[in-house]
């Protein structure tokens, strides 16, 4: 548990989980604008980009980018050192979300999805959890 007393390390980690955030805001972001298929995403269920499922991709960027200041701020990259209580949970709100995101990702009938996003978010989800359990 040493790893988690190094600041580089946790870091790097929160850095890392930061890369693949930005690439799943572009994602959505191309979903949003009618750029890739839809059904790349939502399960894989989905065949018709609707009014609902372009908000929901944009409500998507919001919430990963405030995922993005969650453990950016947690791991001292930015703002105070220590975090405030309430980014320290929060923190572990991400990692949960994420954890949950996985699950629905290896459920997706969408390989892509499957194969290709899901083992990006057990990368995210872990990098959170070191995150959320650092002592930086």
């Amino acid at each position: 548990m040493a790893y988690l007393l190094n600041v580089n390390f946790v870091q790097t980690t929160a850095n890392i989980a930061t890369v693949l955030f930005v690439f799943f805001i572009g994602f959505q972001l191309l979903l949003a604008a009618g750029l890739l298929p839809v059904s790349m995403a939502w399960g894989g269920r989905q065949t018709e980009l609707t009014p609902v499922l372009r908000l929901a991709s944009i409500a998507a960027v919001i919430l990963l980018g405030v995922f993005i200041y969650i453990i950016r701020y947690r791991a001292g990259l930015i703002g105070s050192v220590p975090a405030p209580t309430s980014i320290r949970v929060l923190a572990w709100v991400v990692a949960g979300y994420m954890a949950l995101n996985t699950v629905g990702n290896f459920a997706s009938v969408n390989n892509i999805e499957k194969l290709l996003f899901g083992p990006m978010t057990i990368i995210i989800t872990i990098a959170c959890i070191i995150v959320a359990a650092s002592n930086v």
